[in-house]
């Protein structure tokens, strides 16, 4: 029996009637070595029949106590039904690009219910012929919420769900021991176990402690960076108050060629690189909205925070970042070094931070406490109109390197629909299968109606820096 932690809590308490915390997974799928043509429902049923006990979260559902005056737990759903968990929806014929984003914003915009486990998967047939997607294809929607699962245990569990393509044959699912639903007695003598400990956990914090290497660190940040998040955040179109619609667009671009444009920054990272494409194409998008703010704009960056040791752990461990994306500079190049530098420098006020001393502190906090305070964040969150500390969210998660395969098919790419709430209206998912990356955008309806126009700027980016690129390697 596993309780939930306070962070995993925490996205089921900032849940309100604007804003579902879960996260839809598009995943197509290349059918052209399929000899049965289009997977079926029933087939998709089987496969996900074996592969239950992969992960908890597929058979388990939330338990909340009364009054959630503790944290709530895992608990096996006794009526469980794979029936409800798995769909199928057609685009029937001459499907368009348009007809798919409409339906995995659909898709997205209904919320899981809490009487089941918190997953649903919808196969998707009749997207041959969709320009820039193979002959023959199709695609699941994988839809899980996000107090079960982060960027990186989302990761793993595509790949627990495909086939590897060179053992496709292979694999047994993991068995779970149960988890039954605590008796009130049985609650409340955890709930004063957990108190005693996050008192211990409280004291041992207070000590003081002064590591060589963190006091290293910081004198070295301070000296070499300058740059400190402005006091004064930019506000954009995004940065508002959400209704219920959203909208959703994702471009594909070669993961090679983002790769090739770090050397047109000294020491740039891949990351830098796809901030700095990020970056480009809500400048561009806002300049002809005629609603680009004069100050740069900032993106919070989840960070994942997982030892070697806690990769196949389930729930919630990321911290985050905040980094300036330099909108306020129109040449590419002259921008991607700036976030670089503005990278670099994130990095290392995090780390100063203790990117793990969030998880520490929550456990200082009496259970009852901690609860009161996550629904009163949510009401806090739930009334926002603004941005605070960060304009938008870019995350980026980097996805299977070898060929998964899933009903005889190719996994072909990987994009993401993400939870938007009031003050963030958008939100950026940067996900890669094998050399193809998927820019993926998530907007609510009401304040970024077109998010196809923007990628398309993001894309209008990308290419002038390989133009860029280009024109440095004959110059040489």
């Amino acid at each position: 029996m596993q309780q939930l932690s306070p962070l995993d809590a925490a996205f089921l308490y900032l849940e309100n009637k604007q804003t579902a915390a879960q996260g839809t997974f598009a995943w197509i799928y290349d059918a052209s070595g399929c000899e049965s043509g289009q997977p079926t429902r029933r087939a998709l049923l089987e496969h996900m029949r074996q592969r239950l006990g992969i992960s908890p979260i597929l058979t388990q559902k939330v338990y909340r106590l009364p009054l959630d005056f503790d944290y709530p737990y895992w608990v096996d759903d006794e009526s469980f039904e794979l029936l409800y968990h798995v769909r199928e929806l057609s685009l029937g014929e001459r499907p368009t690009w348009e007809d798919f984003r409409r339906l995995v914003t659909q898709v997205h915009e209904q919320p899981l219910s809490w009487e089941h486990p918190l997953w649903e998967m919808t196969l998707v047939t009749g997207l041959d012929g969709i320009p820039g997607l193979p002959s023959r294809c199709f695609a699941i929607l994988g839809k899980f919420h996000h107090v079960g699962i982060d960027g990186a245990t989302g990761i793993k569990l595509i790949h627990d769900i495909h086939e590897p393509a060179e053992d496709a044959a292979a694999g047994h699912p993991r068995t779970t021991p149960p988890a039954r639903k605590p008796s009130l007695v049985s609650a409340s003598f955890r709930a004063a176990i957990r108190n005693l400990e996050a008192t211990r956990n409280a004291v041992s914090l207070l000590k003081p402690s002064r590591s060589p290497q963190v006091s290293d660190a910081a004198s070295a940040a301070k000296s070499t960076n300058a740059e400190q998040p402005a006091a004064q955040l930019p506000q954009a179109v995004f940065n508002g108050a959400v209704g219920d619609a959203r909208a959703w667009d994702a471009v594909f671009l070669n993961m090679q060629d983002v790769k090739a444009l770090r050397s047109l920054a000294r020491g740039a990272t891949v990351n830098d690189v796809l901030l700095a494409i990020c970056a480009g194409g809500l400048r561009e998008y806002l300049e002809q909205r005629d609603a680009l703010p004069d100050a740069p704009l900032r993106a919070g960056c989840p960070i994942n925070i997982r030892t070697a040791g806690e990769a196949a752990s389930g729930g919630n461990m990321i911290s985050a970042m905040v980094v300036s994306l330099h909108t306020d500079i129109g040449n590419n190049q002259q921008r991607l070094r700036a976030i670089v530098k503005s990278s670099r420098a994130a990095k290392d006020r995090a780390e100063q931070r203790g990117s793990r001393r969030i998880l520490k502190i929550a456990g200082t906090i009496p259970a009852q406490l901690q609860a009161a305070l996550g629904h009163g964040v949510g009401l806090i969150a739930g009334g926002m109109s603004r941005a605070v500390g960060f304009n938008c969210s870019i995350s980026n998660l980097p996805g299977p390197q070898r060929e998964l395969q899933l009903l005889g098919a190719t996994l072909h790419s990987i994009s993401v629909a993400m939870p938007v709430m009031n003050g963030y209206g958008l939100f950026v998912g940067l996900t890669t299968c094998g050399d193809r990356l998927a820019i993926s955008l998530t907007t609510a309806a009401d304040l970024v109606e077109d998010p196809e126009h923007l990628s398309a700027c993001m894309v209008n980016t990308f290419s002038s820096m390989i133009r860029q690129l280009d024109r440095r390697r004959n110059t040489q």
